[in-house]
């Protein structure tokens, strides 16, 4: 009997799955991607000073954990925006996938589906919100950028609702970003079929050319108060990194705050999204749905967004990797992995459900709780 149980004890890590890892994951995402495209998927800009600090902020919280108050099945199961998900993920809003994988966000919906979580679909993608709604049935949210004809702005929002889609997230279109990999590389991913939602039957081209060529100024808060107050479903605004812009995304008529730097992505040497979520928290009240991103590797790093303040996470390089490591299998197995990791930190912290989660379950190190106390001064 007791050689039965210390034969299972040693095969807990058992399991007849391709991946058993993140790492292995990883490993396979760039050994199956060309140096060019791989560039594509993990630069940042300039000297990629915030794509390190996001990560880089995780590592310097630590966890409490305390004796005898595990928990032997946590709940992870949690409800944002009347959206129901297995854990607080979803997937992030990021465009030109199929450069990774010709299914693209095909493949990452039904993923996300199986996972029990929900999908952001970017105006960016390779394929029409249309197709991506149809492919599963948690296609919720429909990201784009506010940029040109405000009308034209508006019908792509009708068309996202006669998709199905039940949010729209908005974004601000910064200039244009200085990519020095993909400028070493002269990246380009013209040839695949062209831009999915513009186009002959589709939305007005212009509002892309735009985006691309910025010969007019950049929307005003007044311009996207307009268009959310004439949206035909709610409004969740991403690119938010300071308290100053969150009340601004509230009283411009955002119904929750998507906190983001698009993962170092747009701007060097911005804050870590990290170390601006408590400040933004702390300011609009529990009540304020928060969505972050931006620095996320494993699913001990939703647990520290959560408890400094976060709702959920959004999920997009890992999930790039898992694409790319094994199409939808491979985001599948991506979700799986996460929720599990996210699971096991949990019941370590003794918290059995995700709502539980505080900075109570941190330890906060001096440098950044002097960073706080001189935030609040100023």
């Amino acid at each position: 009997m007791t050689e039965t149980k210390t034969r299972r004890i040693d095969d807990r890590y058992s399991t007849n799955e391709k991946y058993t890892t993140l790492r292995g994951i990883h490993r396979d995402a760039q050994r199956h991607l060309s140096e060019v495209e791989w560039n594509y998927l993990w630069c940042g800009t300039g000297d990629e000073v915030t794509l390190k600090d996001n990560t880089a902020a995780f590592g310097r919280y630590r966890f409490i954990t305390p004796l005898f108050a595990g928990i032997d099945n946590p709940d992870t199961r949690t409800n944002i925006l009347g959206l129901e998900l297995s854990f607080p993920a979803f997937i992030a809003p990021f465009g030109g996938e199929a450069a990774f994988h010709p299914d693209g966000h095909l493949a990452i919906g039904r993923a996300a589906e199986a996972a029990g979580i929900q999908q952001m679909v970017p105006v960016a993608a390779s394929f029409p919100l249309e197709d991506i709604a149809a492919a599963s049935s948690v296609a919720s949210i429909f990201q784009m950028t506010f940029v040109g004809d405000e009308d034209a702005a508006v019908a792509l929002m009708e068309r996202a609702k006669a998709a199905g889609y039940k949010y729209i997230c908005v974004t601000y279109s910064p200039i244009r970003q200085w990519r020095e990999r993909m400028m070493e590389d002269r990246f380009s991913i013209r040839g695949e079929g062209g831009p999915a939602n513009f186009g002959p039957g589709r939305s007005d081209p212009a509002a892309l050319v735009e985006l691309l060529e910025f010969t007019k100024p950049r929307w005003t808060w007044q311009q996207a108060a307009r268009v959310i107050a004439r949206a035909p479903l709610p409004c969740i605004l991403k690119g938010v990194t300071s308290v100053r812009d969150a009340h601004a995304a509230l009283d411009a008529g955002a119904v929750g705050l998507y906190v983001s730097n698009y993962g170092g992505r747009t701007v060097d040497r911005t804050p870590a999204t990290l170390d601006v979520l408590p400040s933004i928290r702390k300011s609009v009240g529990r009540d304020v749905p928060i969505i972050f991103d931006s620095g996320i590797r494993r699913g001990s790093d939703i647990v520290t967004a959560l408890a400094l303040g976060a709702d959920a996470v959004a999920l997009g390089r890992l999930i790039a990797l898992g694409l790319a490591a094994d199409g939808e299998y491979g985001v599948r197995r991506t979700l799986e992995l996460l929720q599990r990791e996210f699971w096991t930190t949990l019941g370590h912290l003794g918290c059995s459900r995700v709502q539980e989660l505080s900075e109570a379950v941190l330890h906060v190190p001096n440098q950044i709780q002097s960073d706080r106390a001189f935030d609040s001064k100023f």
